[in-house]
């Protein structure tokens, strides 16, 4: 199944709505999460953060982590 996760750009402004915009896209979340940790780093603004979007809406990504793959021959319930 084809995805794509974009990293979108929120500035919130006092006295207009908020804008975003697509600043980059991914078909992975692993790729997607090193995208907006480097463009978090980057950032000089306090009006100005980075969101996670698939088709579904937005993900709430607090820590990234990698997890490991099971094995074939696991059984779980």
């Amino acid at each position: 199944m084809d995805k794509t996760i974009l990293v979108v750009e929120v500035i919130k402004y006092r006295t207009m709505p908020n804008s975003y915009a697509i600043k980059k896209h991914a078909d992975t979340l692993e790729k997607a999460s090193e995208y907006i940790v480097a463009l978090r780093n980057l950032n000089e603004d306090a009006d100005t953060t980075y969101k996670l979007f698939n088709e579904l809406g937005q993900f709430v990504v607090e820590e990234i982590k990698k997890i490991e793959p099971k094995e074939e021959n696991e059984i779980t319930f």
